[in-house]
């Protein structure tokens, strides 16, 4: 474990529970670690000021090349009930539970190698609950989901990805919830440019009654990938 002597982690100014170094436009990003000692995917542990610190790597993460971006729209917020759909082997459902200390994030995936592994990763994480279910059929996991949440995050290679979000909002989705939305271009048309395919998929969303409060360019961090944050009119 590392030691920060020269490096100052503190508060994020915008982003609750979320931590940094170095300058708000270029920074890195911490969480405080849930189960002290321990990692989820080979990231870098640090001790500041007594406290543990996972650095949220946003070449790993998604919803950290968000972050990095410095988006207008809160996506997390204290006390939030995330539903994530492709939460995979867990990386980025670890830093949100390591954040929403008083939340719950339902983690969502098919594949059963990764449902194994996030099983493992998050069984000492009493605000994770992992779920074996495709997201392409949302009423199959109803049972598992005993609330209607604040968030839906999604990340699933999909060709219909909005149409699985659309789906799994209007199945669980709180009243002025957000969805937020990454959508891998060459997973829905490798052929057509990908400006192309996001226009697409944004109007599917909005004609389904969804207003797009902020789109983020997340290119640098993962190719092909934008992310829509959108809001149900």
């Amino acid at each position: 474990m590392l030691e920060l002597s020269e490096i100052n982690i503190r508060e994020h100014p915008k982003v609750y529970n979320l931590y940094l170094s170095g300058p708000i436009d270029q920074p890195k990003l911490f969480t405080k670690n849930y189960i002290p000692e321990k990692k989820i995917y080979g990231e870098r542990l640090y001790t500041y000021n007594g406290v543990e610190f996972r650095e949220w790597d946003p070449h790993r993460s998604k919803l950290a090349a968000i972050l990095v971006n410095n988006p207008n729209i809160e996506v997390i917020r204290k006390g939030d009930r995330y539903l994530y759909l492709g939460a995979a082997s867990g990386t980025t459902v670890s830093h949100l539970s390591d954040i929403l200390r008083r939340g719950i994030i339902f983690s969502i995936e098919f594949a059963e190698r990764s449902i194994r592994q996030l099983i493992q990763n998050t069984a000492e994480r009493k605000n994770v609950i992992p779920i074996f279910g495709d997201a392409r059929f949302p009423a199959e996991y109803g049972k598992f989901v005993f609330s209607e949440v604040d968030v839906i995050y999604q990340d699933v290679a999909q060709p219909n990805q909005a149409e699985i979000a659309i789906k799994n909002c209007n199945y669980y989705l709180k009243e002025d919830g957000l969805l937020v939305l990454a959508i891998k271009s060459q997973s829905i048309d490798s052929i057509s440019k990908s400006e192309t395919v996001y226009k697409q998929e944004k109007q599917k969303l909005e004609d389904a009654g969804y207003f797009i409060e902020e789109d983020i360019n997340i290119h640098k961090y993962a190719a092909n990938h934008i992310v829509l944050i959108a809001r149900k009119r």
